[in-house]
């Protein structure tokens, strides 16, 4: 007797609720890859993958996810820094944000004022 696994879609479910959790930051304020695992009560690496996959940026915001230390991280599943330089994606990522009203320090991180204390 062999078992059948079920069919794979190209998010599975779990990402679902992960990339649509993300709506609920407002726009011009951030969260954390840790902070959004804790609040799934899931890790930031199973958070980072499944934000990877979301077929509907931006308009279901995971550019609004940064690093727990506020520096960005990663965008589209891609490295963000390149010989020491912001790869296109992390440029992209910082141009939506600041589109929305994020502030930044000059090192490149976000200001503590808008990170979005919603699932806390």
């Amino acid at each position: 007797m062999t078992m059948q696994s079920a069919p794979r879609s190209p998010a599975p479910l779990w990402c679902h609720s992960r990339t649509t959790t993300v709506s609920w930051i407002p726009p011009g304020n951030v969260t954390t890859y840790a902070t959004l695992a804790a609040f799934l009560d899931s890790s930031p690496r199973a958070v980072g993958n499944a934000l990877r996959r979301n077929p509907f940026a931006p308009a279901v915001p995971c550019h609004r996810v940064v690093a727990h230390d506020r520096r960005l991280g990663g965008f589209k599943g891609k490295v963000g820094w390149r010989d020491g330089e912001e790869a296109d994606t992390l440029r992209e990522k910082r141009a939506l944000l600041l589109e929305e009203g994020v502030k930044f320090r000059r090192d490149g991180r976000v200001e503590e004022g808008s990170v979005w204390g919603g699932f806390v």
